[in-house]
This record gives structure tokens, sequence and C-alpha cells, in this order.
């Protein structure tokens, strides 16, 4: 205890030196603690970033020019003119597989492949489109708005000997249809009646009038979006024809039997439902947005992705109409691929016939589970990137591409466009991934990046991070260097006192603890109140640039979700029983959550106070150990030159 005493008795003869000591000392540990605090709440956030964010990217090809075209206007006598975007040559999706792309999921042109599902049918019968044998009373050209008497109906919600308007303007020739004939055709309401049998007949300015559709023309197209030649449209007679006369046996032709296949059409869109192959939800936009949530059961995991397991997602509608649940399954016989654009619509092929006149054969039909049920917000964004009506969501390698390589309809493999066509990239690598995207050279494609402001976060982290390793580093070499300066005053002053203590009888221990003592008690206060001090400043710092990510606890997508299940258990389970008794849980609820706003633990700052404290110890005790080497009379000898 004495000795202790007269340690820091001798301390205290240079008080100036002393406390210039332990202020140094503590400026040390204040760095290292808030060093380290800042290191911590950084790397901290930055695995919720990842855990939260996501970066994919959607791919459309670029117009080359825009042109004018003229449009025949009937009524008006006269041409309108509407811009219309011209692309050049169809660029395929493998000029994405580039050396060197960081994909976590690649790029690949999606499909929406018809689903033919016999549930689906309502038995309800639509006006739109219909398939009729019609005749005119008078032989007459239809550039404006003629009588149709039907006489047959195949298909649509008619009755034979009803009268329906009809209209063939906007074709260069419109068609003459003779009196005596009966023909047969699929008509698609295309606007208001107009003309002068029109207004002789005084029949309501809003009543529709029908127009041809494409029905009986197959549009069949190869996997490299080049158009199959229909032979029925080969020969001159049938080149552009969209109607046929009934004659006798008119129905044992090849021509006759292709009409019957046309008027399965309503069937087929009322049974038609789309179904996705994607690589990860996520990479459909209204998921990764937010819009679209799975409300009940949980997301296609990344294995069963990556195996093509035989699981979907189905939204609440499909559902209910089908009268399933989170872990039905569900048959789904697909039968055609179409790469255009389908919106917030059911499916609706321009026709569902290949060049051989016949309905698209099945080419692949088995059973997935429903491992979610997904609903979309009411103020999801109307774009081309919308999900359709009763759109399925299933692994990418469930169904091999070349599956449906003979069953391509719309517009054929076609462009990529921002709806069919994205990737998934690690955070943080969109300036690696252009960097080799540039050298391939190619200018025709525009990649849009969807990251979630991730990368504006990156970087304050790492500027973060930096500073973070800059206080630690400065707080070490400062701790070394001040250390090394104090020891060396602190021992090489008391070396007079040393050689006397040990003429006096004492151990080499005992005066290294006579000298030391003092010093490590002012160095531990020092490194006490550093810490300490360090401890407070690095929260308030953490605070001040403490991050806030806003989501909707009903849109948000499933990796938001994950991380609320895994820190907010217990307010998630509350809020989904308030949710259920209300009876809203589509509700748009915000919630926050702030990512690092947890302060850094205690631990920290009390484990650099140790290291520094440590470091003490090992400095000083090295340089007593080496004055302790010295005869008492070089001691001596040294004491009195200084």
């Amino acid at each position: 205890m004495m000795t202790f005493y007269y340690s820091m008795k001798q301390m205290l003869r240079t008080p100036l030196r002393s406390i210039l000591f332990f202020v140094l000392v503590g400026i040390s540990a204040l760095l290292l603690a808030v060093g380290g605090s800042l290191l911590y709440q950084s790397s901290g956030m930055e695995r919720e970033f990842e855990k939260i964010y996501t970066t994919i990217a959607t791919v459309e090809q670029k117009q080359e020019e825009v042109r004018t075209i003229p449009v025949w206007d009937e009524t008006l006598q006269d041409y309108y003119y509407i811009n219309h975007g011209v692309y050049g040559d169809r660029i395929p999706d493998e000029v994405l597989d580039f050396d060197g792309a960081p994909y976590l999921t690649e790029a690949k042109l999606r499909p929406h492949l018809g689903a033919y599902v016999e549930q689906m049918y309502q038995g309800i019968g639509r006006t739109t489109v219909i398939t009729v044998e019609a005749e005119v009373t008078e032989t007459r050209t239809a550039s404006e708005s003629i009588p149709l008497r039907i006489t047959k109906v195949l298909e649509g919600a008619r009755e034979e000997g009803e009268i329906v308007w009809f209209c063939d303007e906007h074709s260069e020739e419109p068609v003459t249809l003779e009196a005596g004939k009966t023909y047969i055709m699929q008509l698609r309401e295309q606007g208001v009646v107009h003309g002068e049998l029109a207004a002789q007949n005084a029949l309501d300015p809003f009543e529709l009038e029908y127009g041809f559709t494409n029905g009986i023309v197959s549009s069949q197209f190869t996997p490299e979006g080049e158009q199959k030649p229909d032979p029925y449209l080969e020969s001159g007679e049938n080149k552009g024809v969209r109607y046929d006369e009934v004659t006798d046996g008119f129905y044992e032709t090849e021509r006759g039997k292709r009409w019957l296949n046309v008027a399965h059409t309503q069937e087929y869109e009322n049974r038609t439902i789309p179904v996705t192959p994607v690589g990860a939800t996520k990479l459909l936009l209204p998921f990764y947005r937010g819009e679209a949530v799975i409300e009940e059961g949980r997301d296609i995991s990344g294995e069963e992705y990556e195996t093509g397991a035989d699981v979907c997602l189905i939204p609440r509608q499909l559902a209910v109409l089908l009268q399933k649940e989170v872990g039905d399954r569900v048959t789904l016989p697909l039968y055609y691929a179409d790469y255009s654009y389908i919106g917030g619509n059911g499916m609706s092929a321009p026709t569902i016939l290949n060049t051989d006149g016949e309905i698209y054969p099945v080419f692949d039909e088995r059973e997935y589970e429903i491992v979610g049920i997904y609903t979309v917000s009411q103020s999801a964004e109307k774009d081309e990137s919308e999900l359709g009506m009763y759109e399925v969501i299933i692994p990418w390698n469930t169904v091999p591409e070349e599956a449906w390589s003979e069953n391509i309809t719309g517009t054929g493999a076609g462009y990529m466009k921002s709806y069919n066509t994205s990737f998934q990239i690690p955070n943080g690598s969109i300036a690696e991934y252009m960097e080799g995207w540039k050298k391939q050279g190619i200018d025709g494609l525009e990649i849009k990046f969807y990251d979630n402001g991730y990368t504006e976060l990156k970087e304050d982290l790492e500027s973060r991070k930096m500073t973070s390793k800059i206080f630690l580093t400065g707080g070490l070499a400062m701790a070394f260097l001040i250390l090394l300066f104090f020891a060396n005053l602190f021992i090489s002053g008391q070396q007079e006192r040393i050689a006397v203590e040990r003429l006096l009888g004492r151990t080499k221990r005992q005066c290294a603890v006579s000298v030391l003592s003092g010093m490590l008690v002012l160095a531990a206060a020092g490194i006490f109140c550093g810490s300490a001090t360090g401890h407070v400043t690095a929260g308030i710092v953490g605070q001040q640039t403490e991050t806030e990510l806003k989501f909707d606890t009903a849109y948000s997508n499933a990796a938001v979700q994950a991380v609320q299940e895994e820190e907010e258990e217990e307010e998630k389970e509350a809020r989904e029983e308030t949710e259920e008794e209300t009876g809203k849980a589509e509700a748009t609820v915000e919630s926050r959550k702030t990512v690092g706003e947890k302060k850094p633990p205690v631990s920290l700052a009390v484990g650099s106070g140790v290291i520094l404290f440590i470091l003490t110890v090992l400095i000083s005790a090295g340089y007593m150990k080496a004055t302790l080497k010295k005869e008492v009379l070089q001691m001596l000898g040294e004491s009195e030159e200084i």
C-alpha cells in the first residue's frame, strides 16, 4: 500500500506532466472507442442493407427511328397521321451473357405462357368478340357502317336473326359483301356506327359497330422472332382474307375446319390465364416496388428457383375463383407462349391457331403446389410492368425453354422490353457491370437499374467506415507514440530513485511496482474517462447520421418482411392479429424501421480501453525491464546527466 502511495506521490511532483499524460491517453482512448463503435455501426447497417436492398435492372431495345404513318378515315374522307416507333434487327438476350457479368440472376427474355384452366370458365358469353354466319340484304361495300343479319352464332352472346353493324374502313380496300351469300367471320367491337345508312336508320350515335379480327390468321413465330408463313394465306385468293363464304360441305374442308377452331376463341380466352416463368420474384417490378405482396404463405425459395420445383404463386382473385388455399395444388396445362405486353387484362392471344390451322396443343402439363398467395395494391403503377389478371408465377427452370418453341404466338420472341427482360446483380456492383457492358460495344439496348438508393447509401457507409478506420488508426498510432514518450519520460526520470531502492535491498519486481503503479493507475483513469466519453460520443454521432427506411407493411417485399421477422417478431404478430380482427389486412399501414438505430454496445468501449491498457502495460514494462537490466552505478550516472 505504501509502495502505491509513494508511487502516486512521485507522479504528483510533476503535475503538468501527469495531467498531460492523463489527457493524451484519454484522447487516444476516445478515438479508439469512437472508431470502433462507428465501424461496428457501419458494418451492422451494411449487413441490414444487404438483407433489405436488392439491385435489379430492366433491359429494353431502343427504337431506331420514329415514322409518321398516314391512316385513312372514311368518315372524314381524309388522312390522319400517327407516329410509329421502328425497331431495327432484333437483339437476342444472349448478348447480355458476357464474361465478367456479376449476375445473381441472369437476364432472360420472358414470355407469358397461356394455361388452359378448365375451372376458370364461368359460362358468360361476350358481345365484344363474336364468330357468326351472317348475310346482307343488299350488296354493299363496308367503307362505312352496314347492317348484317346473323343467321348462325358459332360463338358469342348474340342471337340468330339479330342485326349488327359492320365496317371495314381501316382496310386499304374495304370488303364488298354480296346479297344472297352467307359469310362466316369473326368480329370485334371497334367503335361507334357512322355513315349514311346509320343516319337513315336513326341509330343511336353511340351504338357500336364491328370489324374483322385476325382470328383466322395464324401468328405463329419461331424462337428467333420470325413469323412462320401461314399456308392458308399463301394462295392469291386467300391472301389477307379474314372471312369466307359458307357453302354446302364447307365445314368438311380444311378452311371450314379452321373456322370451327376459330369459334373456340372465346372459350379459350375465358379459360386461359398467364403463367410467367421467372428467375426470382423480385425481378418483376410490381414485387420489387412493393406494389405486389405475398399475403399468405411464402415466396418461392432460391433453391426452388434453382432446381425448377413445381411450385407457384397465385393472385388472391384466382385463389378465390378456383377455391384454392396455400398448400393446395393446381394443374396448369400450358399451350402457347406470348412475349408481348398483356397489362392488367387477362391472357388474350392474337390468335390461338398455329400455321396448320389447329389450336395450339398443350406442350407442358403438371401440378404445381401453391406456396404463396399475393395481392396487388390499388395504387400500383399502371405501366407496362403491371401484372396481368390472374397471373401465376413459376420458377424459370421448371419448364424447359425449348418446350414452347413450336407454340409461340403474339409478337414472337419479339424485342427485349422492360416488362419481359430483367436481371439481378449484387448490391453496389452497377459500376462494375456497366464497365463490362460498355466493352461489348452494343448501343441498341437501354439498361435501367433499380436499387432503391442503395448506391448512395453504400457511398455514405463507405465514408463512415473510412472515418471510423481513421479514428482507429489515429487512436492507435497516437496511443503508441504517447506511451513510448511518457514511459521513457517517467521511467528515465526516476532512475535515481530506482538505484536508491535497489541499494536499499528492494528486488527488481518491487522496484517495478513502485515506479509503474502510479503511472498505470493514471493511465487507467485516463483510459476509462476517454472510453466512456467515446462511447457517448459514438452514440450521438450514430443518432445524427442514422438512416430511416420507410416501407409499407401491407405491400412490402419478402426481403423486408424477413428482416422484420428477425428484429420485430412480437410487434409483427400483434399487428397481424389486429389486421385479422379488423379485416383490414390489405390496408396501407406505414411503418418505420431505423437502420443503425441500435447504440453501440458498452463492450466495444470496454474492449478498446482494455486493449489500450494492455498496450500501456506492455510498453511501460518493456522500458522498466530495460532499465532494471542496468547496473546501479550506471543508473546513478545517467540520472546525474539528466
